[in-house]
């Protein structure tokens, strides 16, 4: 079968891989659609030491094999993929640190780790990092739990508090995602920041209370919403590494940042600014599997809407330069997917 590697800095490669057999403890799943990430665009632009097993790694399939001694999925199962539990004997699990637990990493980033990711017809991992999703829930929703995930885990490790008026700076997919679940988690005042107006109204349409452009519009809505206070928290979605010190600048004294987008490069800030306002930065990578369930509850009952950020679906075949599209801003779409089973 044809699997889709980014190879190095401007390099894709549709590579010939053997058809996956389950090994012991783990389990093949037939992919019937899988997002292009920004991180998979970051590896391409940039030239990450990108693993393969996570070249493609938001993902709907089912279940189409089981190795021996796998009980937590059955063939037929819809499922999605992320890091599996501790393994509860790495120095990090013995440090009651679970959720930073060097082996279950090694299964998903490291030696351990799958020969492929989601752009192929198959895979196969281990069994401990399936997520089993609703039967009823779409193929096109189904690709984006693991993002929606993503911010899901954001707003969940974050400071807001139900009420708060809060900024969510950048409206990509992790944006876009972000706002929903801070309105879910009890914001008052969602504003998304986005110098796209394209975007402002997609952000509008999912449910940001306001969108506005960075700078004066922002300043401005902030001033009449909050009467000179300024935002209580700001997640910073924008994946690029000038909006952290602008997100700091947008939140009141005391107040809170997430940082949930990826950006690759050094950010310029002013420690007096962060030191005079007592703010309080934090950081948000991955989700756990219990989070990546909520988002498919929340999904089928409809209080989050994950297709509206698709905005088509491409075959392996072009996958290639839709990448290279992404990377080089030819196309405004939001979220493309994959159907590797496609042309």
């Amino acid at each position: 079968m044809r699997a889709g590697v980014i190879r190095g800095k401007g390099t894709f490669e549709l590579a010939e891989m053997p058809d996956p057999v389950p090994e012991a403890g783990e389990a093949v799943v037939e992919i019937h659609r899988c997002g292009i990430c920004g991180s998979d665009v970051h590896a391409y632009v940039e030239g990450w030491n990108y693993a393969p097993g996570i070249c493609g790694h938001e993902w709907i399939g089912t279940v189409a094999a089981v190795g021996a001694g796998v009980t937590l999925v059955s063939e037929g199962d819809r499922v999605a993929a992320g890091v599996a539990p501790g393994c509860g004997t790495c120095e990090e699990c013995r440090a009651d640190l679970p959720e930073y637990c060097r082996v279950a990493q090694s299964f998903y980033a490291g030696k351990r780790a799958p020969k492929n990711g989601g752009f192929a017809r198959a895979m196969s991992l281990a069994a401990n990092r399936l997520c089993k999703l609703p039967a009823n829930l779409g193929d096109d929703a189904g690709a984006v739990v693991e993002p929606a995930s993503v911010a899901l885990h954001g707003v969940r490790r974050s400071h807001l508090r139900v009420g708060d008026v809060a900024t969510v700076v950048g409206c990509g997919p992790i944006g876009l995602l972000t706002l929903q679940c801070a309105r879910i988690a009890g914001a008052g005042h969602v504003v998304a920041v986005e110098p796209d107006a394209g975007r402002r109204a997609r952000a509008l349409a999912l449910g940001a209370d306001a969108a506005v452009a960075p700078g004066d519009e922002l300043r401005a809505h902030l001033e009449q919403v909050t009467g000179g206070l300024r935002a209580d928290i700001a997640f910073d979605c924008a994946g690029v590494p000038q909006t952290l010190q602008q997100s700091v600048d947008m939140v009141r004294r005391g107040g809170s940042v997430m940082m949930i987008g990826v950006a690759g490069g050094e950010a310029t800030m002013v420690p007096m600014r962060w030191l005079a306002k007592e703010v309080t930065v934090q950081t948000s990578m991955v989700f756990t599997l219990d989070e990546m369930a909520i988002i498919g509850d929340l999904a089928v009952s409809g209080r989050i809407n994950l297709e509206g950020l698709v905005d088509g679906t491409i075959t392996l075949d072009e996958l290639g330069s839709t990448i290279d599209d992404l990377a080089n801003r030819r196309t405004d779409a939001v979220k493309l997917l994959v159907d590797p089973r496609a042309g």
